[in-house]
C-alpha cells in the first residue's frame, strides 16, 4: 500500500543515507489511522503522510512500538521525536509541541451492545465505561460525566473487547477506530458523541522546530491541491483496501492450463466467487462510508461549478438541520434558506471557489424549525471521474455548525456590558453611551444632555437586615420603575452596587426639569411589595448637564458624582444640581490622601484573610489576603473606600507591597507553627503590572520569608489588562517564569477579551460573586456560569467561586464542575490572627 502511494507522490529529496535526519516515531494500534499491517510494517493515514513528508524533507524514520500512554511518556522525555494521531488539548500543549495545520478531525464516540439504551451523559451514571488510558476520552469523561466508572485499557482493541469480557458496560473510542472495529465486538454506535477535535503530529519539546514548520508547509499546500499526497492518503487509508480480482497465483496457472477445459471451468467458478466476495466488501465499505457521513458533525455537499443548486448532500443534514436530502436538492433551496443579509456574501464565496478553486465563508442559514444557524462553509473545486474514465469538475463543500460558539460569545459579550442582576447596561456601557451621545450633541447647536446619578439611601444596612435575596429583588424593582419613567430613547444603567445612572437625550429645562426630578423621587418612594411586606426607600440624586457642567464623559460624570455626594450629605431623599462650589470635594479627598499616607507610616493597615476550600472533598486549599484600614477618626474602612484613591494618587504600590510582605510573613509563621496553608492569594493593582518592577519585589519577598513560589498566587482583574495589555502580559510572563501561580479575579464582570485570555499564563479563574448570588434565581446567570466553566476547561484552567453563602449555591457549583470556593458559608474575611485556616 505505501509503495503504491509513493509512486503517485513523485520523487523525494535526494540526500545521502548517512546525512539524513533521523526521526524516532511512536507506533501504536489505532486502525485505520495508525497500525501495524500483516507484514509488520507501519500503516494507516499518519504513517503514509509521514513517509511522504520524509521523502520530500530527507528524513529517515525509525518506528518504535509502544502502548498509547507509554508513547506519550517517551515523547515527553525526548526518547521519541514524533507521535502521530494526537488530539490537541491545553494540557498536552504544555507537554509537547504541535504544528498549526490539523491532519484530520475526530471525535469521541460511545459504543454499546444493541440492547443498551444510551442517549445522553446522564445514561453513563453508575455504568462501567471502558476508555483508553491517558486519552482525551478519559480526561473529558472524568470532568463531564462524574457518575461514570471508568475502566482503563492500554489499547483501543482492549477498550472494545472489555465489554464482551464483562469488564465494562460501554466503550468509548475515536470514530475512526470504532467505526471499523466495534461491530466485530458486538457493539453499535450510540447517539452520544463528544469532544470534537483536531488530530496532529505531536513533537518532543527538544525537537528542532524546523521539522514542524516543514509539516505545516506541506499540509497547507497539499490540502489545497486535489491530487496531492494528502488527499491520496485520505482515500487510500480511510477507504477499505480492494485488492485485484485475481489472486497472485492465477496468472501462472492460467498460462499453464490455458487449453484445458476443466481448468477453464474452475477459473470461471473462482472468478465468480471472487466477484461476489469483492461485491460484499464494497457493500460493507459503502455502509461504513455512509455511517461515517451520517454520524459526522459536518454536512458534505456537491454542486457543479455552473449552478447554485446542490446535486448531492450527506444524510446527516436531517439530524443536524432538520431537512431531508431530497428537500435540499430542490431548485433554489440553498438561496431561499440563506439569510437575506448574507446571500451576497455567500454567493461571492461560491464564485471564488469556481474561479480560484477554494473559498471559506461564514453566514447564517435557517434550519427546518426556522431558527437562525451560523455555519462555516468551506468549498473546494475538484475533478470527479466517472466509470468511463471521463472527468468533470465539481465543487465539494462542507457546512460546520458554529451556532453554539456564537451563542457563547454573545453570552460573554452581555456579561461584559450588562448587569446580570437587573439586565441593565453596566457602568462601562453607560460611559460608552454618554460619549456617543455627546458626539451627536456636538453637531447640533444648543443641544443638551442630562446625566442623573442615583444612590439608594442606606441600602447597605437594608441589605444586611433583609438579606441579599430581598435586596436583589429591590434592585430589580427599582430598575423596572426607572425604565418605565424615562423616555424610550433614554438610557437606564446600573452604575454601582446600589447606584443607577440615567442619560436623558432630550431633557426638559427650568421648572419642567424640577418637576420631572421631583416626580422621579416620588416614583421611587412608592412602596415595593417584597415577600409579603411593603418596603419604602428613598434615593439621593445628582444631576449634571452637557455642555454646561462638562464637555467630556469624564467631566460630566465627575460633576454628577459631586452633585450626588452633596445630596447624600443633605440626608438623602433629595436631588442636587452640580454647582462650581461642589469642587470643594477635592480638598476633602486631599485630606483623606494625607491620612492614607500617614496610615502607612503609623501601620494603621490590617491584614485580613478569607479561607478557600475544595468543594469535594472539603479541604483547605488556600487563603486570600485582604487589607483593611483602621482610621483613627472614621474607624475601620473597607478597601472600596480607600483603594480607588490609592490608585489615583500612586499609593497603591506601597499598599500592595505591604500586603504582599505581611501575607508572606503570615504564611511563614503558620509553617513554623505546623499549621500548613497550601496557598496564599494576593491581589495586584494595574499600576503594579504596568510598572515592570513587580517580579523582583515578589522574588525578594519569597526569599526573605523562605517560601516556595508555587504557594503564592497573584490575582489580577480583566480591567487591569486593558490600559496597557502588552506591558501587563510581559510582567505576567515574568511572574509565571518565577514560579508563582496566577488567577483572574472577578471573572465575568469585565471586558472578557477571549483572545487576550487565551494568551495569559493563568492557572485559575475566580468566578465573581455577583453571578454566584444569582444561582437558583436566574437561569441565564446559571447558563453563564456553565459557559465560563466550559471555557476554563477548554483553556485548562481551574475555577474558584467567590461569595458562596448557601449550600444550594455550593451544590450547584459542584454539579457544574467548579471545584473550589470561598464565602460566608464558611467564613467572612477576618483578621489574620483569627483566620481558621484549617479544614
Amino acid at each position: 500500500m505505501v509503495a503504491g502511494f509513493f509512486v503517485l507522490a513523485g520523487c523525494g529529496v535526494d540526500v545521502p543515507q548517512d546525512e539524513r535526519t533521523v526521526l524516532h516515531v511512536g507506533l501504536y494500534e489505532n486502525e485505520p489511522k495508525i497500525y501495524t499491517d500483516a507484514r509488520g510494517q507501519p500503516a494507516g493515514l499518519f504513517p503514509v503522510l509521514l513517509e511522504a513528508l520524509a521523502e520530500r524533507e530527507g528524513w529517515r524514520l525509525e518506528y518504535r512500538d509502544c502502548q498509547w500512554a507509554e508513547c506519550l511518556a517517551q515523547l515527553e522525555q525526548g526518547e521519541l521525536d514524533l507521535m502521530p494521531d494526537v488530539a490537541l488539548t491545553g494540557e498536552r500543549e504544555q507537554r509537547f509541541r504541535f504544528h498549526e495545520v490539523p491532519v484530520a478531525q475526530s471525535w469521541s464516540q460511545v459504543y454499546a451492545p444493541r440492547e443498551a439504551s444510551v442517549h445522553s451523559l446522564e445514561d453513563l451514571t453508575e455504568r462501567q465505561v471502558a476508555v483508553l488510558e491517558d486519552s482525551v476520552h478519559e480526561d473529558w469523561l472524568s470532568s463531564a460525566a462524574e457518575g461514570a466508572r471508568l475502566v482503563r485499557r492500554e489499547s483501543l482493541d482492549g477498550v472494545l473487547a472489555a465489554v464482551g469480557e464483562g469488564a465494562a458496560d460501554l466503550a468509548v473510542s475515536n470514530n475512526f477506530h470504532g467505526g471499523r472495529h466495534a461491530a466485530r465486538h458486538g457493539l453499535f454506535e450510540t447517539p452520544l458523541s463528544f469532544d470534537h477535535t483536531g488530530l496532529y503530529f505531536a513533537a518532543s519539546p527538544t525537537l528542532d522546530p524546523a521539522v514542524l514548520e516543514a509539516v505545516d508547509g506541506h499540509l497547507a499546500t497539499w490540502k489545497g491541491t486535489p491530487d496531492s499526497p494528502y488527499h491520496r492518503a485520505m482515500v487510500e487509508t480511510l477507504s477499505p483496501e480492494v485488492r485485484g480480482v485475481l489472486p497472485a497465483w492465477a496468472l501462472p496457472v492460467l498460462g499453464g492450463v490455458a487449453g484445458v477445459a476443466v481448468a477453464l471451468g474452475g477459473l470461471v467458478l473462482t472468478l465468480r466467487w471472487q466477484v461476489q466476495r469483492r461485491t460484499r466488501e464494497l457493500e460493507r465499505a459503502s455502509r461504513r462510508f455512509r455511517h461515517l457521513l451520517d454520524s459526522s458533525p459536518v454536512v458534505i455537499y456537491s454542486l457543479p461549478p455552473d449552478t447554485r443548486d446542490l446535486t448531492w448532500v450527506s444524510g446527516n443534514l436531517a439530524s443536524l438541520f432538520g431537512y431531508s436530502p431530497e428537500e435540499a436538492l430542490q431548485p433554489d433551496w440553498w438561496r431561499e434558506h440563506v439569510h437575506a443579509e448574507d446571500r451576497t456574501l455567500a454567493r461571492r464565496a461560491r464564485e471564488q471557489a469556481r474561479e480560484q478553486g477554494h473559498a471559506v465563508v461564514e453566514y447564517r442559514l435557517f434550519d427546518a424549525q426556522g431558527r437562525v444557524r451560523r455555519v462555516r462553509d468551506e468549498m473546494q473545486r475538484v475533478p470527479v471521474h466517472n466509470g468511463r474514465g471521463e472527468a468533470r469538475e465539481e465543487i465539494i463543500g462542507s457546512w460546520t455548525d458554529l451556532t453554539q460558539t456564537f451563542e457563547q460569545r454573545e453570552q460573554l459579550r452581555l456579561l461584559s456590558h450588562y448587569d446580570s442582576r437587573t439586565g441593565l447596561p453596566n457602568r462601562a456601557l453607560l460611559h460608552d453611551r454618554i460619549g456617543h451621545s455627546i458626539e451627536l450633541a456636538m453637531g447640533l447647536d444648543g443641544a443638551t444632555r442630562l446625566l442623573v446619578l442615583l444612590d439608594l439611601d442606606r441600602f447597605k444596612g437594608l441589605n444586611e437586615t433583609l438579606g441579599t435575596a430581598l435586596g436583589d429583588q429591590l434592585l430589580l424593582g427599582v430598575a423596572q420603575r426607572l425604565s418605565q419613567y424615562v423616555a424610550a430613547q433614554d438610557t437606564v444603567a446600573r452604575s454601582g452596587p446600589d447606584e443607577f445612572g440615567l442619560l436623558l437625550e432630550a431633557p426638559a429645562a427650568g421648572a419642567a426639569r424640577e418637576e420631572w426630578l421631583n416626580g422621579l423621587l416620588a416614583e421611587l418612594r412608592r412602596p415595593f411589595e417584597l415577600a409579603g411586606r411593603a418596603l419604602r426607600i428613598t434615593v439621593s440624586a445628582g444631576c449634571a448637564e452637557f455642555p454646561r457642567d462638562g464637555a467630556t464623559t469624564e467631566e460630566l460624570f465627575t460633576a454628577a458624582e459631586l452633585a450626588l455626594d452633596e445630596a447624600r450629605r443633605g440626608g438623602g431623599d433629595r436631588w442636587e444640581v452640580y454647582a462650581t462650589g461642589l469642587g470643594e470635594r477635592t480638598s476633602r479627598r486631599t485630606l483623606l490622601e494625607h491620612d492614607l499616607r500617614e496610615a502607612l507610616v503609623r501601620e494603621e493597615l490590617e491584614l485580613f484573610l478569607q479561607p478557600q476550600y475544595g468543594l469535594d472533598p472539603f479541604v483547605l486549599t488556600g487563603v486570600e489576603a485582604l487589607v483593611r484600614w483602621e482610621h483613627p477618626e472614621r474607624g475601620r474602612l473597607s478597601p472600596g473606600e480607600f483603594i480607588p484613591l490609592a490608585e489615583e494618587t500612586g499609593l497603591i504600590g506601597a499598599i500592595d507591597r505591604w500586603v504582599l510582605d505581611r501575607a508572606c510573613a503570615h504564611l511563614s509563621t503558620r509553617d513554623a507553627e505546623g499549621s500548613h496553608v497550601p496557598r496564599m492569594a494576593v491581589n495586584l493593582s494595574v499600576m503594579e503590572l504596568e510598572g515592570g518592577e513587580l517580579t523582583p519585589v515578589v522574588r525578594e519577598a519569597l526569599e526573605r520569608h523562605g517560601l516556595q513560589p508555587h504557594r503564592l498566587e497573584l490575582e489580577v482583574t480583566e480591567t487591569m489588562l486593558m490600559t496597557s495589555p502588552e506591558a501587563a502580559m510581559a510582567e505576567l510572563g515574568r511572574l509565571k517564569a518565577l514560579g508563582v501561580a496566577l488567577a483572574m479575579d472577578d471573572f465575568g464582570t469585565g471586558y472578557s477579551n477571549l483572545a487576550l485570555l487565551h494568551r495569559m499564563p493563568l492557572d485559575r479563574l475566580k468566578l465573581d460573586q455577583s453571578l454566584v448570588r444569582e444561582i437558583g434565581r436566574s437561569g441565564s446567570s446559571e447558563d453563564i456560569i456553565r459557559a465560563i466553566i466550559a471555557l476554563a476547561r477548554t483553556l485548562d484552567l481551574e475555577v474558584l467561586a467567590e461569595g458562596i453563602e448557601t449550600e444550594a449555591q455550593r451544590d450547584f457549583l459542584l454539579r457544574v464542575g467548579c471545584r473550589e470556593g470561598q464565602g460566608y458559608l464558611w467564613s467572612p474575611p477576618v483578621p489574620a490572627e483569627q483566620c481558621p485556616c484549617r479544614d
